[in-house]
């Protein structure tokens, strides 16, 4: 397939499928595109094929048929070229146990094509970046999960990509290792690093995306701007609230198209105990997929 040069496009994706032996099929037919300096995040249901599509962008994972191009590379004919450009935290992966924190990030700066002295000095830049300084010297054995799930992000940024590719970088993280990932984040994003990640935290894609992919059944069914997806419903509030002496009940959900057409239903009917808000990114990936993200699937391959 021949793609356009167009030098703004990072990443474009075209007509991409997987199919197992088994006859599962986990992306059928997904069209995308990221532009440089563009963060974007994909949302969907456990099993709706998150995974799978980035593994395919990282050349991972060989799709069944389709095309996709990384700066101009064409990833699938030249993986190891179209890798080159990206920095890559995977769902799952291992770890060097024996190693120190500062030795494991050292290496695979060497690995990436630095030299000592730019391994030494990157790998200094990102414990601090990653408030990892403190087990520096640490065995990464020693670490708890979410340390070494911060490894696995520091890991992606070496050697300065200008893609990165996260699958779930913040499963684990206590809350305010989340928020320190979420500042560094933002400040690549801010310096033109094209960011594609998935998640699970709806706050995450809202603080750290400029442009949202719903992705189920393998495939991406809506993206946009968060403001172009609210768009996309009619209700723009959401209600919930407790009738008469309900204390124990689950709260009563109604959604409005407008502020004073739900003032005037709390005021008919006297509701006391509520709480009125604007409809949420959940509500929106409901509206248009048709379920939860907290709706579990197949296992992703």
């Amino acid at each position: 397939m021949n793609f356009s040069t167009e030098n703004k496009i990072a990443v474009r994706v075209s007509q991409l499928f997987k199919s197992y032996k088994n006859g599962t099929q986990a992306t059928r037919g997904i069209d995308f595109a990221a532009r440089r300096g563009e963060s974007v995040a994909i949302l969907g249901a456990n099993g709706a094929g998150k995974t799978t599509f980035l593994r395919q962008l990282t050349t991972e994972l060989k799709p069944t048929s389709g095309a996709i191009e990384i700066f101009g590379i064409d990833a699938i004919a030249n993986p190891n070229k179209a890798k080159l450009s990206m920095g890559v935290t995977p769902q799952e992966a291992g770890v060097f146990e024996t190693l120190t924190v500062r030795e494991h990030l050292e290496l695979f700066g060497k690995l990436k094509g630095l030299n000592k002295s730019q391994a030494r000095t990157e790998t200094g830049e990102i414990l601090n970046d990653l408030e990892l300084t403190e087990n520096a010297k640490k065995q990464v054995g020693e670490l708890s999960g979410g340390q070494r799930r911060r490894i696995l992000i520091g890991l992606a940024l070496l050697g300065k990509p200008p893609l990165l590719i996260l699958d779930e970088p913040t499963t684990g993280l206590d809350p305010n290792a989340r928020r320190t990932v979420w500042l560094l984040l933002k400040q690549i994003i801010a310096s033109g690093v094209t960011v594609i990640f998935s998640t699970h935290y709806l706050e995450e894609a809202e603080q750290l995306s400029s442009r949202i992919a719903f992705i189920d059944g393998g495939k991406i069914v809506k993206s946009g701007t968060l403001e172009e997806l609210r768009a996309t419903i009619p209700n723009k509030y959401r209600l919930n609230y407790l009738n008469g002496n309900e204390r124990i009940a689950l709260p009563h959900i109604k959604f409005f198209a407008d502020f004073a057409a739900a003032q005037q239903f709390i005021y008919a009917k006297k509701i006391s105990e509520y709480q009125l808000a604007t409809t949420s990114l959940e509500d929106v990936y409901f509206s248009i997929v048709g379920k939860s993200l907290s709706d579990t699937g197949e296992s992703e391959k």
